[in-house]
């Protein structure tokens, strides 16, 4: 009986060496105090009225595609502080049929890491700034600039490394346009009566961590499944 024992100690032992090689390998120290950087791609839409006596933006487009660009400070693991950038191309719709339809945005942003010691980490953002649309048609360029006033998204940070994590995301914003300069006009002037307006988009994002420190706590990555 004794030997039986001591052949299944034997037996069992590089079994669970190699669990936890593989525990080791799938769990590395967090990255905190980071520069964060961020690239997404998918879909967006605008929808609302512009203000009075405007074509409304499902009158003007469609669906659309947006790249988006975000640069940021991660001061911890969990809050990030920065800056983000959008571009999007938009389908025509009944009124605007072989025009160009562009949009982009720039503002300042702040996120916020549920788990980020996690392999799955949600996390919320807001961010708010600047929106620009324009519609280039036959006869000119209708352009017009205005405030993203609110722009929240949600996603889930699926961590592949502690520097690299791949992140689904969906989101909505609001924004007012202020400002116009349409195609037979000479110079820009104010909207009357400004509505606001609803954009929404979702995509996939890229989440890279550059030059950070470690901040002692392990993480769990995707290896670990």
């Amino acid at each position: 009986m004794k030997s039986m024992f001591v052949l299944l100690a034997f037996a069992s032992a590089p079994v669970l060496a190699q669990e936890v090689q593989a525990t080791r390998r799938a769990e590395s120290s967090s990255v905190e105090r980071a520069l964060e950087i961020t690239l997404g791609a998918g879909y967006a839409q605008g929808f609302g009225d512009i203000g009075a006596s405007q074509r409304s933006l499902t009158d003007l487009s469609s669906a659309g595609g947006e790249v988006t660009l975000g640069i940021g400070y991660r001061i911890d693991r969990n809050f990030l502080v920065g800056a983000y950038g959008s571009g999007s191309k938009y389908a025509t719709a009944d009124l605007t049929s072989g025009a160009g339809i562009w949009s982009a945005t720039a503002g300042v942003q702040a996120n916020y890491h549920f788990l980020p010691d996690n392999e799955w980490d949600p996390w919320v953002g807001l961010a708010s700034g600047w929106r620009g649309h324009w519609v280039k048609s036959g006869s000119g360029t209708d352009s017009r600039h205005g405030w993203d006033i609110a722009r929240l998204q949600l996603g889930v940070d699926y961590r592949v490394s502690p520097q690299f994590a791949l992140s689904p995301y969906a989101g909505a914003g609001v924004t007012t346009f202020f400002t116009q300069q349409l195609a037979a006009e000479q110079s820009f002037s104010n909207i009357h009566s400004p509505d606001a307006n609803l954009w929404v988009m979702a995509g996939l994002q890229g989440r890279f961590d550059l030059f950070g420190s470690s901040s002692g706590q392990s993480v769990r990555l995707a290896s670990a499944n």
